[in-house]
């Protein structure tokens, strides 16, 4: 008997991403086994797109902001970083955690995200300045951890 097998029923994962894009964090979160996956996407044929492309992944489409999704165990995202939607949207998707969840976000690594989000963070990694150049942007960003408490 494999030691996996020891361990009995492994639990489905709830997963969010709530500004979808074009699906980046989606296909690197699709590398782990027993996820429930809900993605959101502002942008209509944007989120057409990702329903055709990801047929395992319940996508919706509507500003996050204004959606109440229920809870999940995971929250992988990269929000707009203009005029603060980052820290805006961070603080949103915290609120649908669960209790010993976590939230991996990239936001910008500017004075008000680093007031906003870093006494919260359990981790905050600085990003290169160079991060994003193929993107086309020079965007100083940072990777932000926060678990949530039980």
């Amino acid at each position: 008997m494999a030691f996996r097998e020891t361990l009995g029923p492994v639990p489905t994962l709830r997963v969010l991403e709530p500004s979808a894009g074009t699906g980046s964090l989606l296909r690197a979160a699709q590398q782990w086994e027993r996820l429930d996956m809900v993605a959101v996407e502002i942008e209509p044929a944007i989120a057409r797109v990702l329903g055709e492309q990801f047929k395992d992944v319940e996508v919706i489409c509507a500003d996050f902001l204004s959606l109440e999704l229920g809870q999940f165990d995971r929250i992988v995202m990269n929000p707009p970083f203009a005029n603060g939607a980052d820290i805006r949207h961070i603080e949103h998707a915290r609120k649908h955690l669960k209790p010993g969840g976590r939230l991996v976000a990239i936001c910008a690594n500017g004075p008000r995200q680093q007031a906003r989000l870093m006494p919260e963070a359990s981790e905050w990694h600085e990003l290169p300045a160079d991060a994003f150049k193929e993107s086309g942007t020079t965007v100083n960003a940072a990777i932000v951890i926060i678990d949530a408490r039980y």
